[in-house]
């Protein structure tokens, strides 16, 4: 079994349960056809960086799984004959992406474990900050009025 990350961009003018739907039948083909799925990540409707079927909005989801070298051209069928999907992409990951994706992952855990301690004490400074601003503003004010 390879690891295999694929991307693909649905139509953003479908209906939430429609694009919920077309995500779950490619989970299900995944596994139906040998696949274990590690991470489903629906990235949501963003910009295209141009015109796609002249559709300037796409719907993004990125599926990361394990399966069988065989099962990936039948899959990216599976994405050509849906009108729908916009665009798509299956990589296969090498070992070299698996290290660095795993670098990313502690990185994120780690920031996740020390964001709590740090975000109570931050806020307050945050908005003494902005009253500090606030008054030389209105001190700036005053003082061009003087003159």
């Amino acid at each position: 079994m390879r690891k295999y990350e694929t991307i693909f961009v649905i139509d953003s003018l479908l209906k939430n349960e429609e694009i919920e739907s077309i995500v779950n039948k490619y989970e299900r083909f995944i596994s139906a056809n040998g696949g274990s799925i590690d991470v489903v990540d629906r990235w949501g409707k963003k910009r295209l960086a141009y015109e796609i079927k002249k559709r300037q909005y796409g719907y993004y989801v990125l599926i990361r799984f394990d399966g069988p070298p065989t099962m990936v051209k039948p899959l990216e069928r599976e994405y050509r004959l849906n009108e729908a999907i916009l665009r798509y992409k299956t990589l296969l990951l090498t070992p070299a992406a698996l290290k660095a994706l795993e670098n990313v992952q502690k990185e994120e855990k780690e920031k996740e474990k020390e964001s709590p301690k740090a975000s109570p004490e931050e806020k307050p400074k945050k908005e003494d900050s902005q009253e500090s601003t606030e008054e030389k503003d209105e001190s700036e004010t005053e003082e061009k009025t003087e003159a």
